[in-house]
């Protein structure tokens, strides 16, 4: 009775790790489920998750143009939101400070956005694919200024692009259901994401797309055990990866390094959930984690593993999604209800 009883305890903490990494999961890749999903999940704070995945700005006249150091005076913030938005977040930026995300228009719909941080400007980005009947999103951009994102159709399958100076062009994997384009590398010859079919978890698996075609990552494709494996960032060089799963042997949602072909996952410190999303030229990663009482922040690990916990002055919910080689970090938070998209800059790296 006593083997039985602990038997069930842990099919049970086994069922609620593989719910929270599910909902994390949707929550990040999937905008219709934002739109309906309610934030019951320790990982959703006091957000509603619709207001996270697509980007809805409010930018132009909306954005701060001045900086509010944090208490450290260390980090700057800066909010950039699409000009009339609901809601927005910042998924990349490059060296040359152009920054990439998505945002929800007041009609609902979602659109990608491309942010010049010298001009102030935005461009909105809607990919011409006729399968896009629920929105765009921008979520990488490299030194060239190309660009990855994807687009949904009605059932909620992602289609993958790459937007440059000659146009749109896919990125879907053949056979696949959805394939979603994350990140790009400095000469757009790896571009990085996942492929997943049925579900998010034990038919999702990392993806790298290069000259050679494309490749998967995880599980039955081998470099680490678990499920719902993501790529999310590449060096500019496209020697390094970073990405998310689910390590059933923990039963946590963790973050891996893949370097030479060599997986490393790591976890911030103390987390009861951790992702990486994206990674610069000398090795920093930014990404996501979710601390002991259930609070969301972003962090910083750098090249030496060392670890920094990001968030927004005033924030419930903050989440690094970008790094460049300058040390700029850009992401999204959460004040009264209503999400941002910001960029934070150390001292010294120039203006916004």
């Amino acid at each position: 009775m006593r083997r039985s009883l602990k038997h069930t305890n842990q099919l049970r903490k086994s069922i609620l790790a593989f719910g929270s990494f599910m909902s994390l999961l949707m929550a990040l890749t999937c905008p219709s489920y934002l739109i309906q999903a309610n934030a019951q999940d320790p990982m959703d704070d006091d957000m509603g998750m619709e207001r996270f995945f697509r980007p809805i700005g409010m930018a132009g006249a909306l954005v701060d143009d001045g900086f509010v150091p944090n208490s450290s005076n260390d980090p700057t913030y800066t909010t950039i939101d699409y000009p009339n938005a609901s809601l927005a977040a910042a998924f990349d930026i490059n060296n040359s400070g152009m920054i990439v995300g998505f945002y929800r228009d007041a009609n609902l719909n979602f659109h990608g956005f491309l942010y010049n941080r010298t001009t102030r400007s935005f461009a909105s980005i809607d990919y011409t694919n006729p399968v896009c009947t629920t929105g765009t999103d921008a979520r990488g951009i490299n030194e060239r200024g190309d660009i990855v994102g994807t687009c949904t159709d009605n059932a909620n399958n992602f289609y993958g692009y790459l937007l440059t100076a000659d146009g749109f062009s896919p990125v879907f994997a053949p056979g696949h259901m959805s394939t979603i384009a994350q990140g790009i590398s400095s000469d757009s010859v790896n571009i990085v994401g996942c492929i997943h079919d049925t579900n998010m978890t034990t038919t999702m698996f990392g993806m790298l797309y290069d000259s050679a075609g494309y490749n998967f990552f995880g599980g039955m494709f081998g470099g680490l055990t678990g499920t719902g494996f993501m790529h999310n960032g590449v060096s500019p060089s496209g020697q390094i990866l970073v990405g998310l799963f689910m390590d059933t042997s923990v039963n946590r949602a963790r973050a891996f390094i893949l370097r030479d072909g060599a997986a490393l996952p790591f976890d911030y410190p103390g987390a009861t959930l951790t992702q990486a999303w994206d990674v610069n030229a000398q090795g920093d990663v930014v990404g996501v984690y979710r601390d002991r009482a259930g609070r969301i922040h972003g962090f910083l690990r750098s090249a030496q593993g060392e670890f920094t916990s990001i968030d927004v002055p005033g924030a419930t919910l903050t989440r690094a999604f970008g790094v460049n080689s300058n040390g700029d970090i850009v992401g999204t938070y959460v004040v009264g209800g209503v999400q941002h998209a910001f960029i934070r800059s150390a001292k010294g790296r120039g203006n916004q």
